[in-house]
């Protein structure tokens, strides 16, 4: 949950939760367990902080700093059993031909 204080328009300082916002480990993965936000304002994992907490980021951090997301469920590689020979085009995205060995 993000807090953010934009100032109004009569000078007020107006609280709005944001809810639903999806944070990340700076190597991509979702992190959907327990956060604590530091005194700077940044947030990190864990619900106290101690030497393993990580910060965490939203999903445009990452595509500014050139990271791309991995969608979910979509094959990026073949399986162990199978290679690959080429792509091919599979509901409007291409992926990779992956065929026995």
């Amino acid at each position: 949950m993000k807090e953010v204080k934009p100032l109004g328009l009569d000078g007020n300082v107006k609280t709005i939760i944001m809810k639903g916002v999806k944070h990340y480990t700076k190597d991509g993965k979702e992190w959907k367990d327990g956060t604590h936000k530091m005194d700077d304002g940044t947030l990190h994992t864990g619900k106290t902080h101690d030497k393993n907490s990580k910060p965490l980021v939203h999903e445009k951090d990452l595509k500014k700093s050139g990271f791309k997301l991995r969608e979910v469920n979509s094959p990026m590689k073949c399986w162990k059993t199978h290679k690959q020979m080429g792509y091919k085009k599979k509901g409007g995205r291409t992926v990779p031909n992956c065929v026995p060995k």
